[in-house]
């Protein structure tokens, strides 16, 4: 392993500022346990790390986890809007929930929510957290300032993580000149204050591992600064919102900033509530809005109304006289400024966005409209690869869509229609249906013309972006009584023109089969099986031609509490991968423990362990897994090759205002000499990573 003497000086003034920091709010954390705890929520994750790598942030989920956990929902006293904010819900839930109360009066307890209409013992015991029973006095019908400070709740975060090993990148410069420009320290701040689900505001702050410090292009500190606000209110005017923010309506063909779960076990998800414009505290540097919204009740109208101007980086291709950019090929979304090219792309760019939307909204219809237009100050031209010849080209564009959501019967229609500035069309049509008391279908059409364009959009689609795709999905939920649950999606794809890695029209379909089994309320298992085909390029020859990926997994999953506070659980999962005559296959099999030890009968202390063995072909063959993690992020790293992993996470909690957890994690590669690439690259067999965080709430 290559050493290169001490820590440099910006790495050791990291660690001490960042440990000083947690010392002085130490008497001010609180304890809070992660709320991914469920293994509903944990498939979930894992699902949209696997199919969504490059295109989404599961760190929006965590965001809103975390606001419902802090401020549950009154079931007792809430309306359509205030259940929807349980995203996870289908729309004959949320209605079970609320015609129940309607009928019988107040839930008393958790376990009468599992005997409703659509609802299981386990998908009853993951919305604990996030439901109260009881109308607490800090939510009344006037809220004032005054209520806001006695019964708001402030959090504090602050974070570090680095890898232990030496990476090449902090060694010596590559051969283009490039070396990491700070420590190889991640760091993060993050405040929130939040009074009910009135009113909101905080600031998160982040530098990433080999970025500067407070030198070279981070003059100021962290490489990402993000504030927010928002203020809900009962009267006219019902959302407020400045600093960052998310705005999403509709389908998502037009607008959908936030999180979307994607193809998942969920599979009854697949239709949307528009969620509109809400704050946005995430770290990730890019599918956000920087700038001031409001949404207005004009019975029976919905008006929001938001504009936004923000630096986002770009790859620059041509520069004036004065240096500036004037043309470039690429928006990145990574937020990586660590060494000089990267540096080169921060900000490179400005981006302007105004847009509206106009909706009706009832419990048992909607319908909304909205438009959005774009500015850049740079023209974008996108590579001159064959399978660009579609893309966004030029400085501008506008989008335009018509939305609606009906139910008749156990029935709800929904569906979106939208038209780009370029006169191409994008369209998405469905039903979610419940036949009986036991089974739910959700059924979807999508159809995404090839130079269709929507520069926030994130509707449900194969591809990364919503263009150049037609599909068919079905997706089934099967209740058949008892303790057990499946679920099942079939997706049936094309993409009439080409793209990335495929050099002519392709086909290809996507199957999943879930079956959930809880035999008791300690115990919880569920077995996954996946296939996927999907065309792409042949090896390389003389004439490109497409042939056929495809893969096939299955895994089982196990939870086991023993006592209260401690238990076991398990991961099982093999994989296939073939493409042509070359075959990938690998397994991955992982044990994990915890167990909750109580110092001095005041203080609890949490330890979660894993051991895992893993052994794959390639990287093709690569497996996700979740793990435990720091509160408020997740970690679900893909594992491929030959090896074995180990973390162990403790969690230590001091009365009511002191969580602190560390976390340390290595993964040994059995017949690696060097791990990586690039200036990522370690020359060992072993890569390992420590975490600390500390959590103030007062």
């Amino acid at each position: 392993m290559v050493r290169n003497g001490p820590p440099d000086g910006g790495n050791l003034h990291l660690w001490a500022g960042a440990l000083t920091f947690c010392l002085l709010f130490s008497l001010y954390s609180a304890a809070q346990e992660a709320v991914t705890d469920s293994d509903i929520l944990r498939s979930l994750l894992t699902d949209i790390a696997a199919q969504n790598e490059d295109d989404q942030d599961p760190e929006q989920l965590l965001e809103t986890l975390e606001d419902l956990a802090e401020n549950p929902v009154q079931i007792n006293r809430a309306g359509f809007e205030d259940v929807a904010r349980i995203t996870w819900l289908t729309e004959f839930q949320i209605k079970s929930l609320l015609d129940h109360v309607k009928r019988r009066g107040p839930i008393l307890s958790y376990y009468e929510i599992a005997s409703l209409y659509g609802f299981t013992p386990e998908l009853a015991q993951t919305l604990t957290p996030f439901l109260s029973l009881e109308r607490n006095p800090d939510t009344g019908t006037v809220a004032t300032p005054g209520r806001a400070i006695r019964y708001g709740k402030n959090k504090l975060i602050a974070g570090v993580q680095r890898v232990l090993e030496d990476q090449e990148g902090y060694l010596r410069p590559d051969s283009a000149g490039n070396r990491y420009a700070g420590s190889p320290v991640k760091a993060y701040l993050r405040y929130s204050f939040s009074y009910a689900d009135r009113a909101y505001f905080g600031i998160t702050a982040e530098k990433d591992a080999g970025e500067a410090f407070f030198r070279k292009n981070n003059p100021y500190g962290f490489d990402f600064y993000s504030v927010h606000f928002q203020l809900n209110a009962k009267g006219w005017l019902k959302t407020l919102t400045a600093g960052d923010f998310r705005a999403d309506f509709g389908q998502g063909l037009v607008l959908w900033s936030g999180l979307s779960y994607g193809k998942s076990a969920m599979v009854l998800n697949a239709m949307r509530y528009n969620s509109g414009l809400r704050k946005y505290a995430s770290s990730g540097e890019n599918r956000f809005m920087r700038g001031a919204g409001a949404t207005f009740r004009l019975h029976p109208l919905d008006v929001s109304l938001f504009y936004s101007r923000k630096a986002i980086d770009a790859t620059v291709t041509a520069t004036d006289e004065n240096g500036f950019a004037t043309e470039v090929s690429s928006f990145p979304a990574d937020g990586y400024h660590r060494t000089p090219n990267e540096a080169a792309k921060k900000h490179a760019a400005r981006e302007q966005i105004a847009g509206a939307n106009i909706s009706v909204n009832r419990t048992e219809w909607h319908v909304g409209a909205t438009a959005v237009h774009y500015d850049y100050d740079v023209t974008l031209v996108p590579n001159p690869y064959i399978y660009n010849c579609f893309a966004f080209t030029g400085k501008s564009h506008s989008n335009y869509s018509f939305d609606f959501r009906f139910r008749l019967g156990d029935a709800n229609f929904y569906g979106e229609q939208a038209l780009g500035q370029n006169g191409a069309w994008a369209m998405l049509y469905g039903v979610q249906m419940f036949i009986g008391e036991q089974l739910g279908a959700n059924v979807l059409y999508r159809r995404y013309a090839k130079d269709y364009h929507a520069l926030y959009g994130m509707a449900l689609g194969e591809n990364s972006q919503n263009s150049n795709e037609e599909g068919f999905y079905v997706g089934l939920n099967w209740n058949p009584g008892g303790r057990w649950w499946f679920s099942s999606y079939w997706d049936m794809f094309r993409f009439p023109w080409l793209r990335y890695r495929a050099d002519a029209p392709t086909y290809g379909q996507d199957a999943m089969l879930q079956a959930d089994f809880t035999p008791s309320r300690n115990t919880k298992m569920y077995l996954q099986a996946r296939y996927k085909e999907k065309e792409e390029n042949a090896a390389e020859t003389v004439v490109s031609t497409v042939t056929s990926v495809n893969t096939a997994s299955a895994k089982l999953v196990f939870s086991h509490q023993i006592i209260e506070g401690c238990g076991i659980g398990n991961h099982l999962e093999v994989k296939n991968y073939r493409k042509d005559h070359a075959a990938s296959r690998g397994y991955f099999l992982a044990q994990d423990v915890y167990a909750t030890v109580n110092i001095l009968k005041r203080y609890p202390l949490r330890i979660t362990l894993r051991y895992a063995l893993f052994d794959t072909g390639d990287y093709n063959s690569r497996i996700y897994s979740f793990e435990n993690d720091m509160l408020y992020a997740f970690s679900i790293p893909a594992f491929y090759e030959q090896g074995t992993r180990l973390y162990v996470l403790l969690k230590y909690a001091l009365g009511k205002h002191f969580d602190l957890r560390l976390k340390y994690a290595a993964t040994y590669y059995a017949a690696e000499k060097e791990i990586g690439s690039g200036l990522n690259l370690i020359r060992g067999d072993r890569h390992s990573e420590m975490k600390a965080q500390i959590v103030c709430k007062f």
